[in-house]
């Protein structure tokens, strides 16, 4: 059984990626694995609150696209890996040697998204795998 990695931060970017993955992974009868990547800086003063409320706010999330993975009949695995997202979605594809990684987008003029370094453009430059970008409904 091939699989499916799906950003999924609980936006509504990430909300349009997790529909269209579970469409597809049903379709394909592949498994999906959703990802909830953050990273915390290190520099300044106390991190461990923040660091703990982002851990908080991924178990959430995850749960939620667990639950909506389930209504749409769909086998799901979940990560909470401390990466960039773009790393962390290369890592964990390749450790489960997906067939291509989903992720949500806002629709941000390309300019912006080179300058700023939006995660769907990272992975169109760094993935070696496909990447199925879903844009969050206007």
């Amino acid at each position: 059984m091939a699989k499916l990695v799906l950003g999924y931060d609980g936006t509504d970017g990430s909300r349009a990626a997790l529909d269209a993955a579970v469409g597809l992974a049903a379709e394909l009868g592949d498994t999906l694995v959703v990802v909830f990547a953050h990273e915390v800086s290190r520099l300044g003063g106390e991190v461990h609150d923040y660091e703990e409320a982002l851990r908080e706010r991924g178990r959430q999330v995850l749960e939620e696209a667990r639950a909506i993975a389930r209504e749409g009949g769909v086998e799901i695995d979940v990560v909470l890996r401390e990466l960039s997202s773009a790393e962390a979605l290369i890592a964990v594809a390749d450790e489960h040697d997906a067939r291509m990684i989903v992720v949500g987008s806002y629709g941000e003029r390309p300019l912006k998204s080179a300058l700023v370094g939006s995660t769907p453009t990272r992975l169109l430059h760094l993935s070696e795998r496909p990447v199925l970008v879903v844009r969050a409904p206007d």
